[in-house]
């Protein structure tokens, strides 16, 4: 609508401090330091590289039947000519399906990441996936949240999505090219899978303090 405001509303993801593990803080901690970076920890450093978010979404919400017609009448009639008129005894109709809506869900994330510093965004995460699968780690080790949060055309935080114990699902592979002789933007993707999500509407203080004041969860 033309009454809406023109500034585009915007998102803030920052992963957790414990999503990279204590071994892969310290190498690339190192490496930050070597190569003399305006970011001291590994995990300031990727969220900086984030570059864009898909969250939440569902599918397969409707399963079509058929219908019967049951005054013996086309279902639909074109009176223009005779013709026209479709005399089918039944056809499809959509109905709500019976799952519960929280199954209906795509519990996935995917999170684009920019490549910089010679891809050391990407075998950061590489290496921390491989730790966490390959090391004899517990899930109580990787219990951690993710923090998305929606902010309006003023940059204020107006509502948060809370994702439930993410683990990484999938990852891009390495794409080396030397058929492009322009250097060009490159990123790549990462695919979350979680366990449950918490979305809240946000109450702005104008001490830009916030509480939340609406809550909806799925248990």
């Amino acid at each position: 609508m033309l009454s809406l405001r023109a500034q585009k509303t915007s998102f803030r993801l920052i992963l957790p401090k414990d999503f990279i593990c204590p071994e892969i803080e310290e190498k690339y901690s190192e490496i930050l330091r070597n190569k003399k970076s305006f970011f001291e920890t590994p995990i300031d450093f990727l969220n900086e590289t984030i570059q864009k978010v898909q969250v939440l979404g569902f599918d397969n919400a409707t399963f079509v039947d058929q219908q019967q017609s049951s005054t013996g009448y086309p279902l639909i009639d074109q009176t223009r000519i005779k013709e026209n008129q479709f005399m089918y005894p039944s056809g499809e109709a959509p109905y709500r399906a019976p799952q519960s809506p929280i199954n209906l869900i795509d519990r996935t994330l995917n999170i684009t990441f920019r490549h910089t510093m010679g891809y050391l965004s990407y075998f950061m995460l590489f290496e921390n996936f491989w730790y966490q699968y390959s090391r004899d780690r517990s899930y109580a080790d990787i219990r951690y949240e993710f923090c998305i949060d929606i902010l309006n055309e003023i940059g204020e935080i107006y509502s948060r999505i809370l994702l439930q114990t993410p683990i990484i699902h999938s990852m891009d592979m390495l794409d080396l090219d030397f058929t492009q002789p322009i250097a060009t933007y490159e990123s790549f993707s990462v695919v979350f899978k979680y366990s449950n999500f918490d979305f809240q509407f946000i109450d702005i203080k104008p001490d830009e303090e916030f509480s939340e004041v609406y809550d909806i969860h799925n248990d």
